[in-house]
């Protein structure tokens, strides 16, 4: 009889370790569920951002070549120009 309140004192003990193992994994699985999905949320933004940065970029380098290529075009007019008027000064020098 002694024996047999032994082994059910061992067994409560045992169960009663599972039960607070059993609780403590599920505060960790929770846990990192909730960091899980924080992080996901997280990466969530960073793609956002990074669209948002990669289209300003594009924008950024589209207004430069629309730029350099005014500057280039604006460049050609005004040498044109001063050649007319070399063309024209070297006519009233003959």
């Amino acid at each position: 009889m002694n024996d047999l309140a032994s082994t059910i004192t061992d067994l409560k003990t045992k169960i009663e370790k599972i039960v607070t193992l059993h609780s403590q994994l599920k505060a960790d699985y929770d846990k990192l569920n909730v960091d899980y999905q924080n992080s996901l949320k997280q990466i969530e933004e960073q793609k956002a951002t990074i669209e948002s940065l990669e289209k300003s970029n594009h924008e950024l380098l589209a207004n430069k070549t629309e730029e350099q290529n005014k500057l280039i075009t604006d460049t050609k007019l005004k040498i044109d120009e001063i050649m007319q008027e070399v063309d024209s000064c070297i006519t009233l020098l003959k």
